[in-house]
């Protein structure tokens, strides 16, 4: 007893005599030590821009003691680092690998040291190595990406005269020959005349497919049923490459999945016969997958960049529905710019969609590919949805390269403010969350270009590449800021994301659009007041608002149905503070998160 005595003294002792400074000094001490083992552990393993974000924060940080030049000389190293790779990279001929240090080094802004390339030049070489490979839809893609960023070198327009030709897309074709003119040069001798007319729809038919996804026998109150998926497709490369949907062919690489599947295609001319096929790549939040078949398509549909369609412009889809080969169907656009998904929108159409159009073509009035159908709401005819073409084209690439598609994203919730996006949430380990963005930080630019739409900055997003480095500026409470910040590999879902990695009641203004603080508790039950309310979320149209008193009653996150739901009790201050039970539910694939 007196030992513990003793030994208790001299802890109390210590406490005394250790100053509150004294343990900040050590802290801060292991935690710079920790930070710098941390740089130089990723510049060690090649993780070149994770090291330079991390090496920008700290320049830009007061919290810390690690003496400024160190940091200057670790900068420095990283971005010679870059440099070098990037190097590597051209001399290999991987333009790719090429393209994506090339777009850290705008993000640090330091191209100047990448001597005369620049984005176009990659994007055409990226094209013609395509091209060589006999990948003619992404060379087209890579040479119409290079032309929108400004190349018109004889070299490109004639890769494009080619592509479009081998491609029957007339439309760029005559553009092509066009920009010839517009440019003065001469277009290669012998170019035949390619009228600029749509094809007819007989042809596009034949371009067109059944999908049929056969998983074997299901059993209903003791009896067998056939258990098919049928949805439809179309070729866009003449090796036999056809894009879908991922709903339809999602039991072919769903790990989750462990029944019995087999994947077969049905052509408009052989509509008796099953060919088998496999899936390519795919692209769960996009609804998108690449599968492919031995077969010469007789028609490949081809993408000649932006629609302009507008409100009631007339459509057509093609498809398979409930198995009816063949069929074709018109209607008008009913809306633009539906926020459907968890990136980009969605065209709604009041074409008859059923079960088994999903997958198929959208085209316009003129015949020009504008879309792939991907979903109805069944308890409402006429209120159908289609993927714009112009985000498929963006994934293109990553479908063709193998397996599940890999988006960048920054890892921030954001809503549309007048002068930018706000942030409203950033999910812990994310790139944003590690730069030191934080709510109500307004991001004005990215690389340089403002945005005010979430759908715009997304885009420019899918443009870019992981791990690729990335100028932000954004204000906070009025003061401009502005760093560097390394995309990462964005997860299919967000929330889920989020919700393993912080409090679920942090996550309430992303899900729900409202804020809550803790005001008290008592045993098992904490008391909350709300703090803040998003305008048009779903906490504002429940009749919820600042200072509202309330207590949560149950929180369940349904994975399997995707959505998540939270149970209170609460005293509206509109309401009287008469206290009510309010249940608020809302979808896990929120479409805020960049």
């Amino acid at each position: 007893m007196k030992r513990f005595a003793v030994l208790l003294m001299g802890l109390v002792v210590l406490a005394c005599t250790t100053t509150d400074s004294d343990v900040a000094n050590v802290d801060v001490k292991e935690l710079d030590s920790v930070r710098l083992e941390s740089i130089q552990t990723k510049i060690a393993e090649n993780r070149l821009a994770e090291a330079y974000q991390d090496i920008d924060f700290l320049l830009r940080s007061s919290e810390h003691d690690i003496p400024s030049t160190r940091l200057d000389e670790l900068s420095v190293q990283v971005s010679a680092r870059i440099v070098e790779v990037f190097e590597n990279s051209i001399a290999e001929e991987d333009f790719s690998k090429a393209l994506r240090h090339y777009l850290s080094l705008i993000g640090m802004q330091q191209t100047d040291r990448a001597g005369d390339w620049s984005v176009p030049e990659l994007l055409l070489r990226l094209a013609e190595t395509s091209n060589e490979d006999g990948d003619k839809p992404l060379a087209f893609y890579y040479a119409q990406r290079a032309r929108g960023q400004g190349a018109t070198e004889q070299r490109l327009l004639s890769l494009l005269l080619d592509l479009s030709r081998e491609l029957d897309n007339s439309a760029v074709y005559q553009r092509t020959l066009e920009d010839f003119q517009e440019q003065g040069l001469e277009p290669p001798e012998q170019t035949p005349a390619l009228q600029p007319t749509a094809p007819s729809v007989e042809r596009m038919v034949s371009g067109t497919v059944t999908i049929w996804v056969n998983r074997g026998i299901k059993l209903e109150q003791g009896m067998g049923y056939p258990d098919n998926i049928i949805g439809s497709g179309f070729f866009i490369d003449s090796r036999g490459y056809l894009l879908t949907n991922y709903h339809v062919v999602a039991s072919e690489v769903d790990p989750e999945y462990e029944g019995y599947s087999r994947l077969y295609i049905k052509l408009s001319d052989r509509v008796e016969e099953r060919i088998p096929a496999r899936v390519v790549g795919y692209d769960r939040i996009f609804d998108l997958a690449l599968i492919k078949a031995e077969v010469e398509p007789k028609f490949n549909f081809s993408y000649g960049g932006s629609s302009d369609l507008k409100v009631g412009g007339r459509i057509i889809a093609i498809g398979s529905p409930a198995g009816l080969e063949n069929t074709v169907t018109s209607g008008i656009v009913s809306a633009v710019g539906r926020r459907f998904l968890q990136m980009g929108d969605a065209i709604q159409v009041d074409v008859p969609i059923n079960y088994g159009n999903s997958g198929g073509p959208l085209l316009d009035e003129s015949g020009k590919l504008v879309g792939i159908v991907f979903a109805g709401i069944e308890q409402f005819e006429g209120v159908n949805f289609v993927i714009p073409f112009d985000w498929v084209e963006k994934v293109l690439p990553r479908l063709y390269a193998g397996d599940e598609a890999e988006h960048p994203w920054l890892g921030a919730a954001v809503q549309e403010v007048a002068d930018g996006l706000e942030i409203i949430y950033t999910v812990p380990g994310s790139p944003a969350y590690r730069a030191g963005l934080r709510e109500g930080d307004v991001i004005e630019s990215l690389n340089g270009r403002a945005y005010t739409e979430i759908g715009e900055i997304q885009g420019a997003l899918l443009d870019l590449d992981f791990p690729v480095l990335v100028q932000i500026d954004w204000k906070r409470e009025g003061e401009a800021k502005s760093g560097v910040l390394s995309l990462a590999k964005r997860p299919f879902s967000p929330i889920e994301e989020a919700l393993a990695k912080d409090l679920r009641e942090n996550l309430l203004l992303p899900l729900f659009g409202m804020k809550i603080e803790r005001t008290g508790r008592f045993l098992w039950r904490s008391d909350y007041a709300v703090r803040r309310v998003l305008s048009g979320s779903i906490a504002d149209e429940t009749g919820l608002s600042k200072d509202d008193p309330l207590s949560i009653q149950g929180w369940e996150v349904d994975l399997e149905n995707r959505f998540a739901v939270l149970r209170i009790y609460v005293k509206k201050r509109k309401s009287g503070f008469l206290e009510s039970a309010v249940q608020l539910a809302a979808y896990l694939e929120t479409d805020i998160f960049i």
